[in-house]
């Protein structure tokens, strides 16, 4: 016998214009934001109704960003009794190795093509930080805490610190914004850089159309960066460089040497792509910093992975870098 469902028609007022169908749903049909997505993933949610003959079409499981348009509407088709949860994301390789943890700290080695953390623009894909997560639950953590103190780039390799607790993390944080922990780079830039140490400073800004960051000369507008770097190895149209980050403002260090004219090799948002890698080539190799309870210096090293080594390889045999 099929199941009753109660049909709920949700119309989309001019305040909701834009907004995510999930939110639109918790705030009209009284559903929490929880069982918005378990409804959308369920095949429960449809529309928006155009007042054609037949049924409306379904609004594909997973489609949280979904934005509605003012003067639609959506059907949902609720089963009594029924709990309606989110599915849960497909699993995927772990994508990080864990170098050290204690009681207060994390400390990993991310792979390419990993968020360190969600963020609003990629709200679907999954993040280092909800896989680690995810790893603590399944030990038998009832509630576990990981406070990130710094991320790194979707493709850039290396060293990431979490806090346990919340004292660590402050603790942590104090030593950030004192510029006392050592975060060094290694990064492949296109040409030649010179001189053989330098140090790039600007104030840093993200653009409102491209959503890229760049330096500005207005004053009081952005956050001031610094980066410090040497040379470590001159190659046919690249430089190997050592960067240390006095400051860790979003795509840092590759804004700073696109600007300068040599942009890191394969960097798709401030150079371009070359069949030499298959991501931007910076790789976050250590991290030297005072631990927050013990208050001894402790220092972690990530060799570096096998795609840079290839390509440095490669460019020491001759092999033309892209053109920056």
């Amino acid at each position: 016998m099929p199941s009753i469902l109660n049909t709920l028609i949700i119309e989309v007022l001019p305040g909701d214009s834009g907004r995510a169908l999930p939110a639109v749903l918790h705030d009209r049909g009284g559903f929490s934001h929880r069982e918005a997505k378990g409804l959308i993933d369920a095949g429960a949610v449809r529309g928006p109704l155009r007042g054609r003959a037949g049924e409306p079409p379904v609004v594909r499981p997973g489609e949280y960003a979904h934005r509605v348009a003012v003067g639609e509407r959506y059907e949902v088709r609720v089963e009594p009794g029924r709990r309606y949860r989110p599915k849960p994301p497909p699993r995927p390789g772990a994508g990080y190795k864990v170098v050290h943890e204690d009681r207060d700290l994390l400390v990993v080695e991310k792979a390419p093509r990993l968020l360190s953390v969600p963020t609003p623009l990629r709200e679907k894909e999954d993040s280092l930080v909800e896989r680690l997560l995810e790893s603590e639950r399944e030990r038998g953590v009832r509630r576990p805490a990981l406070y990130a103190l710094h991320r790194l780039d979707w493709d850039t390799s290396g060293l990431l610190l979490f806090a346990r607790s919340r004292r660590a993390f402050e603790a942590l944080e104090a030593q950030f914004k004192t510029r006392t922990i050592e975060r060094l780079y290694v990064a492949v830039a296109t040409g030649t850089v010179g001189p053989d140490q330098g140090r790039l400073e600007s104030r840093l800004v993200e653009d409102r159309r491209t959503l890229k960051m760049r330096s500005t000369r207005r004053p009081g507008e952005g956050k001031e960066a610094i980066t410090e770097y040497t040379v470590t190895e001159r190659l046919p149209g690249a430089t190997v460089l050592s960067v240390r980050l006095r400051t860790g403002r979003r795509n840092q260090i590759r804004v700073h040497l696109a600007e300068a004219g040599h942009p890191l090799i394969g960097d798709r948002s401030y150079g371009r792509r070359t069949s030499l890698i298959g991501r931007t080539a910076l790789h976050a190799r250590a991290l030297r910093f005072i631990h927050p309870v013990t208050r001894r210096e402790v220092a972690f090293e990530s060799p570096l992975p096998r795609d840079m080594r290839h390509l440095i390889k490669t460019l020491r045999r001759g092999v033309a870098a892209p053109a920056s």
